[in-house]
Order: structure tokens, then sequence, then C-alpha cells
């Protein structure tokens, strides 16, 4: 074995990891700001109607 060899080996490994996770988190980009947003909302709504922050200032 050569010295370096396995240095190099983990950071190709690290960088193939690293090149699929962002592939993964940009495939899933529309699916995840759709949910963002309805979530969002949802609190909005909640916070509206339970009373938490009224329009009554």
């Amino acid at each position: 074995m050569r010295k370096g060899q396995t240095t190099v080996e983990y950071m190709l490994t690290i960088s193939v990891v690293s090149i699929a996770i962002v592939v993964v988190m940009y495939a899933m980009y529309g699916m995840i700001r759709q949910q963002t947003t309805s979530l969002g909302g949802s609190l909005a709504t909640s916070l509206t109607t339970d009373g938490v922050q009224g329009a009554e200032q």
C-alpha cells in the first residue's frame, strides 16, 4: 500500500456520498418547498384562529 492511498480513497468516498446527497435534495426540492409552504400556511391559520395572535390590536 502506498502512502496516502487510503486518504485518497476516503476523500473519493466522501465526495461521492456528498454528491449523492445533493442530487437527492435537488430531486426533492419541489416537494420540500410545497410542504414547507403548506406547513407555514397552516401554522399561520392556527395562530390567528386559535387566538394566539389576534387582529384586535
